[in-house]
């Protein structure tokens, strides 16, 4: 079966996507460049609060959120290009997943311990059962009132003890040789893959149903039923956020703001898409999303890490959003050369590869 040519994919899903690259960066700079080493060290400036704030309000829990659901919408779609084409659906997909976990434990332990690729693989693997029979929005909305249920129970259980303190700050990152960082990521990964699965396995499921819901659908949703979906979002998102930016390590409401933001970004992108222009390039870096999401860490992690340039714990995270901004957009041209050349990603040709068992690339 061939990768599915340009022509026939939809650039606004490969776009968001793009878009959804940019947040999870700004996220991840969090845990990569260590922002509570840099307040020990620096102390909490305005620049840090503030910082801090606009991660917290605009940007956290939203673009995983995004990718979570298009994740689900992607899954519905290749059952769907499968099951046309006469093939085992099912078994391509488990198989896809599984390759994903390998990945996933390799990038967790060898690049950047707060990988989520394995917790997708293994929820993925439960979230097959629904693609035979398309899910109720309301069992994606209970599975998701049920995971924010959780993680809120877990954040006010821990609400007065020192268990978040060392979340976005250890000397090992900042000091340690790269074995020494590669011991803790092995531990960090497991103990957050476990716990991640746990916590938010349950949320993710109902993001990936509501994809799967949406994948029929999202083509059909006209101009009235997105601006009431940036009504609602906003109405709910705004208070909701600003409740989360004050506790930014925390954020006991984090899946609901972020649920409520990214449908106000999704609809937004899609209502304002004709007029977007030079945005629409996102969708380049989109189509290689698992490669530029490692490339990311590749990256970041030597930049920051003591083992690299050394920067833990030096770089505002004022500036985070920036820093996404700029590499996401040197993936753009990246990724644009490299499908140019190949039509694929690396590591997406790769996943092809193993999912069809080809002795070959090609």
């Amino acid at each position: 079966m061939q990768p599915l040519p340009a022509q026939a994919r939809a650039p606004f899903l490969d776009a968001l996507r793009g878009l959804a690259l940019v947040g999870i960066l700004a996220v991840n700079l969090e845990l990569l460049a260590g922002v509570g080493m840099y307040a020990a060290l620096h102390g909490v400036s305005t620049g840090y609060t503030v910082g801090r704030e606009i991660l917290a309000f605009f940007f956290s829990g939203k673009f995983y959120t995004i990718f979570s659901i298009l994740f689900g919408l992607g899954l519905a779609l290749q059952y769907r290009r499968f099951s046309e084409a006469g093939l085992d659906a099912l078994g391509l997909l488990r198989r896809r997943l599984g390759w994903l976990l390998g990945l996933g434990a390799l990038h967790g332990v060898l690049l950047f311990e707060g990988d989520i690729l394995a917790t997708y693989a293994l929820v993925g693997l439960f979230a097959l059962r629904y693609l035979t029979q398309p899910p109720p929005p309301g069992l994606a909305l209970g599975f998701l009132g049920l995971g924010y249920g959780i993680y809120l129970v877990i954040v006010r259980l821990t609400w007065n003890t020192e268990d978040w303190s060392g979340l976005y700050s250890n000397e090992i990152f900042r000091t340690g040789s790269y074995w020494a960082v590669t011991s803790e990521r092995l531990f960090n990964w497991l103990w957050g893959t476990l716990a991640g699965t746990f916590i938010q396995g349950v949320e993710l499921l109902g993001l990936f149903l509501l994809g799967m819901y949406l994948a029929p659908r999202w083509q059909t949703l006209g101009p009235a039923t997105l601006w009431r979906v940036v009504a609602v979002g906003l109405l709910i998102g705004i208070p909701v956020n600003l409740y989360n930016a004050q506790h930014p390590d925390l954020q006991p409401l984090r899946g609901l703001g972020g649920l409520a933001f990214a449908l106000v970004y999704m609809a937004l992108f899609r209502l304002l898409w004709p007029r977007l222009g030079w945005l629409h390039n996102l969708q380049y870096a989109g189509r290689m999303p698992l490669s530029n999401y490692l490339l990311q860490s590749l990256v970041m992690s030597t930049v920051f890490y003591g083992y690299g340039l050394g920067l833990y714990g030096q770089v505002n995270p004022l500036w985070f959003p920036a820093i996404a901004v700029g590499f996401v957009g040197l993936q753009v041209a990246l990724s644009r050369w490299r499908l140019a050349r190949f039509g694929q990603g690396p590591l997406e040709r790769l996943w092809r590869s193993f999912t069809y068992r080809s002795g070959h690339l090609g």
